[in-house]
């Protein structure tokens, strides 16, 4: 249907079937909404191309010195200290900071980024919650605004990506077990997530390079719940001794904690490895895990958000820190 005039919020209201007031409320996020009539204002905005200005057209800037961050969700401390170092990145500019969370729900994810266009953000900062079901975000946000994912990804966007080679930390993983462990007498069972996002995949396809295709895998999520219920898991099989490879610190803690809570030793008896580099602060002993150079990280897409030039990858290189839960 071709259009002289802009679409309005009383359009997509009519197209569907709500009042203007709850397509305030989904496009701006402010309240909740039935999951099933937002469904029906995101789709109807999304064909009519409406987009929710927040400022108002009186008020309309070349620039507001604000750049939004969309988080998968907030129970993963990996993402808090994300958010928190990208805050800093931008503390010596003018640049303010705004967050949301899509509490892993694409439809969530998307209104997220409708509603920091309409406010008229700078650039936007997405950590997608799907590999694939996440693109409509991504692309939406790409064609509006100077994007850039974070840690993960959405292949074939025109969004630049910053992160770390989820590979190359694996590896820092099996080099550093193949050295310090005996895997006979500690087999390794990975715990991961499963792979619907970037993250999640690729560290998998690297256990399996690394640690052989036939290499035991238990899949869940990024929490420390699925920590527990794996490790829960595996002595219930009657396991009495392993090496916990797991695809986050978040898991990795979960498992130690149930791990000792059982009344076994860590890592007398289980060695774990994590993976992001916040599992100092979350176990006890301290964690093993493969940490991602945040800082720059951070300082990198700031660069990106300034800068002129055309969407770009930046890969940056993981370290291995050694903690007590995986001795050298």
């Amino acid at each position: 249907m071709s259009r002289t005039r802009a679409a309005t919020m009383a359009d997509v209201a009519r197209l569907a079937g709500v009042s203007t007031a709850t397509v305030s409320r989904v496009l701006s996020g402010t309240r909740a909404v039935d999951p099933a009539m937002a469904q029906r204002v995101t789709d109807a905005a999304g064909r009519l191309d409406y987009r929710i200005n927040l400022l108002g057209r009186g008020l309309r800037r070349t620039s507001t010195s604000t750049v939004g961050l969309v988080l998968p969700d907030l129970r993963n401390p990996f993402f808090s200290a994300l958010g928190q170092h990208l805050a800093r990145a931008f503390a010596d500019s003018e640049v303010d900071l705004l967050l949301f969370s899509a509490d892993d729900s694409i439809t969530t994810e998307v209104r997220g980024v409708r509603s920091f266009l309409g406010r008229q953000v700078d650039a936007l900062v997405l950590i997608p919650v799907h590999e694939e079901r996440s693109a409509e975000a991504v692309a939406l946000a790409a064609s509006s605004v100077r994007t850039v994912q974070l840690d993960r990804r959405v292949p074939g966007t025109a969004a630049s990506y910053v992160g770390v080679s989820n590979r190359d930390g694996v590896a820092l993983v099996h080099d550093h077990l193949a050295a310090a462990a005996d895997l006979d007498a500690q087999p390794v069972t990975y715990v991961g997530a499963v792979p619907d996002s970037s993250s999640a995949h690729e560290r998998l396809d690297a256990v399996r390079r690394w640690f052989g295709a036939d290499v035991d895998c238990l899949l869940g999520d990024f929490s420390a719940a699925w920590g527990r219920e794996a490790a829960s898991r595996l002595l219930g099989d009657g396991a009495a001794a392993g090496t916990l490879v797991c695809a986050a610190d978040v898991i990795a803690a979960g498992a130690v904690a149930h791990l000792l809570s059982a009344g076994h030793r860590v890592p007398d008896d289980f060695r774990v490895t994590g993976f992001d580099g916040v599992g100092a602060e979350l176990t006890h002993p301290s964690l093993t895990t493969v940490r991602q150079p945040v800082e720059v990280m951070a300082a990198a897409i700031r660069d990106l958000v300034v800068s002129e030039e055309d969407a770009s990858a930046r890969w940056f290189e993981p370290t291995l820190v050694v903690g007590g839960t995986s001795p050298a």
